[in-house]
């Protein structure tokens, strides 16, 4: 029935309803830029039976591809884009309501379309029936009105100017210099105390499939948006006082997290840092890019 009605409208020129588009004007996409980053973990903790001063640091550099630029960004609308949206979707309504056949008109068609089933003749001869009617003949009068209506629905959601980041490749190294103490007071007299430091010293090369950034930036509003996240677990020499020479699966972060993003931060490309906090230290963050 809903198909038979549709053919009957569109022979008349009439839209089911009224609908608008949002699209962002593309932008030419694929240009790369190297960006290189270097985090630094820098945490001390003291505890009755054990402590740690640890210091890890992440030199990598990747390779990042430039999407199409949107008006939108990644966190989604703002508030006035939003407001737009909002006041085009009351105009697209009020448009309707006025220069929409009565609902009458409506019924009378769906009932008659579907007599017709799917015989063209005789739908085209119910168009050519119902385009006498006086309700119709008024409907193509207002046609220039309702179509410059329609022509002012388009929300204005402002410039493209959001663009994001994707990176192709990333390569780089994580050296650790950390320092483990474990220690025991023991029992009566001390017996049983003992005291173990390990230490986990060198370097190890991030997993090649690592893709640990996403950036978006902001060419309006000249800013640069960093999504960082922390290279898996690297292997690493270790020495105990007690147990001698070994190795351990050091991850990069400790006790300390990345926030959700770093910015937006001022200036697109170039220099940025960013720092995020714990209770035993802190992690830094530097991006300097090289195109």
């Amino acid at each position: 029935m809903r198909r038979n009605l549709a053919a009957a409208l569109t022979i008349l020129g009439m839209p089911l309803a009224a609908s608008h588009a949002l699209a962002a004007e593309p932008a030419p996409a694929g240009a790369t830029a190297t960006v290189e980053i270097k985090m630094t973990v820098r945490e001390k903790t003291k505890a009755e039976f054990h402590s740690t001063a640890i210091e890890r640091v992440l030199n990598a550099q990747c390779i990042m591809q430039a999407g199409q630029v949107s008006q939108v960004g990644a966190q989604g609308m703002t508030p006035e884009q939003q407001a737009a949206m909002e006041a085009s979707t009351a105009k697209a309504q009020d448009v309707q309501q006025q220069f929409a056949p009565s609902d009458e008109m409506l019924a009378n068609l769906e009932a008659e379309a579907e007599k017709c089933g799917s015989d063209e003749a005789c739908l085209t001869a119910l168009a050519m029936s119902l385009s006498q009617t006086q309700e119709m003949q008024a409907m193509a009068q207002q046609a220039p009105a309702a179509k410059e209506a329609m022509a002012g629905i388009n929300p204005d959601l402002g410039p493209a100017r959001y663009q994001m980041w994707q990176p192709q490749s990333c390569t780089g190294t994580v050296t650790v210099n950390d320092t483990y103490v474990d220690s025991d007071a023991g029992g009566e007299g001390g017996d049983g105390a003992y005291t173990d430091t390990t230490t986990a010293k060198g370097s190890a090369k991030i997993m090649p499939d690592w893709r640990g950034l996403m950036i978006e930036t902001d060419v309006v509003g000249n800013t640069t948006q960093y999504t960082q996240a922390s290279p898996p677990p690297v292997t690493i020499a270790t020495n105990s006082s007690v147990n001698g020479a070994g190795e351990r699966q050091i991850p990069f972060l400790a006790g300390t997290k990345l926030p959700n993003s770093f910015g937006p931060l001022k200036g697109v490309g170039g220099k940025h840092k960013g720092e995020a906090k714990g209770d035993a230290g802190s992690v830094s963050v530097e991006w300097v890019w090289k195109k």
